[in-house]
């Protein structure tokens, strides 16, 4: 479904709803876009989808999570001597999977081409990609933290294996590598928040860290000293801590959070002040988002993350 600003979805008018998806039966927990805005990735209680963007067409690919669990994180990965995509997505009962971009009757589809088991397997919380080193990096909370090389066919080797001493690894992230744990330390570091965190958003090129603190907002810090330096604000208005997901866009200018009251916050990076405010639903919890530039477009995607009968994502684009 495409809405026009007369509907106001973007308090500010700076975005526009572009179109609605839906097809999940259970809360949607992650969204993933690829680098390029080609595909989006949906995971949640009823497993994992793969949708293109541009046709707003869902893609074929294995439907039930079956005995592996929920989709609990997701990466796409594209290494620089492939022309093609692989989705890698972690499970609540510790499996590593990847799907192939693959060509069927001219129609791009999603293929099984790999699984593994992790050690001490348990809910697999972040997974990243390098692309220069072609390296895999995963965590769950069974305080356990892995490397794999990824070679030309996606398949992966083990590098190395790291047990977090009394924390559980949250997030993880390249720069060197970076594992955020549950009460926000950077192993390796002398830097501790000393708060619960939720995702993390980094761009180490760019030198920019954000991460999601439920109690307060979206915190930014500067990636080579560890300092922070300003939180975005985010309204809380049901009681609990929710963890949101948190993400960069338009070349890092852009904060995007999600909320646990309906809407989207856009927030300038430098500056601190809000861009504007999307509404995706007035009675729902919205924290799952994801940000990609599509066809040049910055484009932000947002999921109710409510366990209903019918799920739905939502895409909305800057206005014209």
């Amino acid at each position: 479904m495409c809405f026009t600003l007369r509907r106001r979805t973007s308090k500010k008018e700076s975005y526009y709803l572009h179109t609605t998806l839906a097809g999940h039966s259970g809360a949607i927990t992650r969204l993933r876009a690829s680098d390029e805005g080609k595909f989006l990735a949906s995971a949640g209680t009823d497993g994992t989808k793969v949708w293109d963007v541009s046709t707003k067409r869902e893609l074929a690919s294995p439907k039930s999570p079956a005995i592996r669990g929920a989709t609990t994180a997701l990466v796409w990965v594209k290494r620089e001597d492939d022309l093609g995509e692989a989705l890698f997505y972690g499970t609540l009962n510790g499996y590593l999977i990847c799907w192939r971009q693959a060509k069927q009757d001219e129609l791009t589809v999603f293929g099984e081409t790999g699984c593994v088991r992790l050690a001490k397997p348990a809910e697999i919380t972040s997974l990243e990609f390098d692309a220069p080193s072609n390296r895999l990096v995963v965590c769950h909370r069974g305080a356990m933290v892995q490397a794999f090389v990824l070679d030309n066919t996606m398949a992966f080797t083990p590098v190395f294996t790291l047990e977090v001493k009394n924390a559980m690894p949250q997030a993880v992230g390249f720069g060197d590598i970076y594992v955020l744990r549950g009460k926000g330390e950077v192993s390796g570091e002398r830097w501790r928040t000393g708060v619960q965190i939720g995702a993390i958003a980094l761009d180490a090129r760019k030198g920019v860290l954000c991460i999601d603190e439920p109690s307060m907002g979206a915190n930014l810090f500067r990636l080579e000293d560890r300092t922070r330096v300003k939180t975005f604000p985010i309204v809380i208005v049901r009681e609990g801590k929710k963890l949101r997901q948190v993400a960069l866009l338009d070349e890092c200018k852009t904060i995007v959070s999600g909320s646990d009251h309906g809407v989207v916050y856009v927030f300038d990076r430098r500056s601190g002040d809000t861009l504007d405010i999307l509404k995706v639903h007035p009675h729902e919890s919205v924290q799952t988002v994801a940000a990609a530039d599509c066809a040049g477009i910055p484009t932000i995607f947002a999921a109710k993350s409510r366990d209903t009968v019918k799920r739905r994502h939502t895409k909305a684009l800057p206005s014209s």
